[in-house]
Formats: structure tokens, C-alpha cells, sequence
């Protein structure tokens, strides 16, 4: 052994066998860290890459449009429905149709109805939606049918998980299949309409909501909206209650 170096022939000392010894461990260590973590570095980014997948399905949800081909299903419950119930399909991704079934002591019955929306316009993380319920109130207390139509214009904005809107739009009310009456009559709302609402009556509406995705199929939202002359509320002679108040949950098939 000359000079820290080993020739060939010569026997190796202790101190120098056990610096090998420590030498060939600490290799091995390394090598079992590298094959490890070579193990373990694609499950990471795999889970990575699955929350992110999930955070994006989450924000991308959409409540109103459930895809071309899609279904989806919304309970909600507030005023004047204390429950009301649709299925709505997707014709293309911007467009969709939901059929209605809602109940409830202000409407004296069951009442059905068509949901329609359109997906207008995008300018960023804004989007203009038009649409129009359109509500049969059929057998109230007096047996008169109502007709009533609630067009409007929906501007959203989306940040993230929530959507924020505001609308405008009106409401038209109209009888149906009844004789007329003089006086009151059974009116949408509980109130006491003048007979000539028979020959139809309309008001304009302002409203505002939000939603939150919850899941990648799923959202919770809370809207509402003004019965108006106007700039002011319509009064108890035409409603007891001139507003809708909505809390619900959305989710696709």
C-alpha cells in the first residue's frame, strides 16, 4: 500500500477496507433513493395533475348549460314555489331546454312550465344568456288558467368557482280558458287582480343571483328577482308578495 493507493498483489488494510465498506453502502443508499423516487415522482405529479384536472372540471361546471346531448337536474325551493323541480337537456353546448314542475301554496296547485336558454354572447370571463320561462298555472282557486312569461337578459360574470349575474328582462301574465268576471280575481301571486288582467298584464323585472360549483357535475346557487312598474315595486293591488327568491342544486347527468 503506497501513498493511499492499492496495487495489485497487495493486501488492503483494515481502515482501508472499512473506508470500501462505507464507500459501497453509501452507493447503494443513493441507487435505492434514485429508484425510489423514480417510483414515487410519477404517482406525485400523477395526483398533481388530477387535482388540477379536478379544480378545472370544478370551475368549468356550468348549472345552466348542461352540454350538447347532456341532462341535468335542479330541485329548488323559495317563493312563490316552495318546491319546483326540472330536467333541462343540451342542444349543442350553448343552448339548452328544461322542463318544469313546481307546487306550492301561493300557486293554489301544481303548476308546468318550459325553461329556455341561450348562451348569447362571450367578452371574457362575461357572458350575456337570454331566456324566457314560460309558466301554466292551470285550476287556481277560481279554476281560471294562467299563462305567465318571464323573458330577460342575464348578464354573468365568472370568477374562479362562482358565478355572479344580474338581469333584466318583464313579466307578462295572462288568463286563460275563463269566462270574464267583474271585479278581483285569483291573481299569480296570491293577490287580487283587476278583471281586465284577462286581457293580459305586464311588468318588468330586475334581478340578481350567484352560483357556486361544488364538483365537476354540481352547483348551488341562490337567486331572485323584483316584480316592478317601473322603478318601483308593484303593490299589493296587483301582488302580496311582488318578487321570486330561489335556493337550489344543479347537477349533470
Amino acid at each position: 500500500m503506497r501513498h493511499g493507493r492499492c496495487n495489485v498483489g497487495e493486501t488492503m488494510t483494515l481502515p482501508s477496507m472499512a473506508r470500501t465498506t462505507r464507500s459501497c453502502k453509501l452507493v447503494w443508499a443513493t441507487m435505492g433513493f434514485a429508484l425510489v423516487s423514480r417510483a414515487a415522482l410519477p404517482q406525485v405529479a400523477h395526483a398533481e395533475e388530477e387535482s388540477r384536472g379536478s379544480a378545472d372540471a370544478r370551475t368549468d361546471n356550468d348549472f345552466l348549460f348542461p352540454g350538447n346531448g347532456k341532462l341535468s337536474l335542479t330541485g329548488t325551493t323559495g317563493l312563490p314555489f316552495a318546491a319546483l323541480g326540472e330536467v333541462s337537456f343540451g342542444i349543442g353546448d350553448r343552448l339548452a331546454v328544461g322542463a318544469l314542475v313546481a307546487g306550492g301554496p301561493f300557486l293554489g296547485g301544481v303548476a308546468t312550465g318550459v325553461y329556455p336558454r341561450l348562451d348569447s354572447a362571450h367578452f371574457g370571463p362575461v357572458r350575456i344568456v337570454l331566456e324566457a320561462p314560460v309558466i301554466w298555472y292551470p285550476d287556481l282557486e277560481s279554476t281560471d288558467n294562467w299563462i305567465v312569461a318571464r323573458p330577460d337578459v342575464r348578464v354573468e360574470a365568472k370568477a374562479g368557482d362562482f358565478r355572479v349575474h344580474v338581469s333584466l328582462g318583464a313579466m307578462m301574465a295572462k288568463m286563460i280558458g275563463a269566462a270574464p268576471v267583474p271585479g278581483p280575481i285569483a291573481a299569480y301571486g296570491g293577490g287580487g287582480l283587476p278583471s281586465g288582467v284577462q286581457e293580459g298584464a305586464i311588468w318588468n323585472t330586475a334581478g340578481t343571483g350567484v352560483a357556486l360549483s361544488v364538483s365537476a357535475t354540481t352547483s348551488v346557487f341562490a337567486e331572485g328577482f323584483l316584480i316592478l312598474r317601473g322603478v318601483e315595486l308593484a303593490g299589493p293591488e296587483w301582488f302580496v308578495l311582488p318578487c321570486g327568491v330561489f335556493l337550489g342544486v344543479a347537477t349533470r347527468l
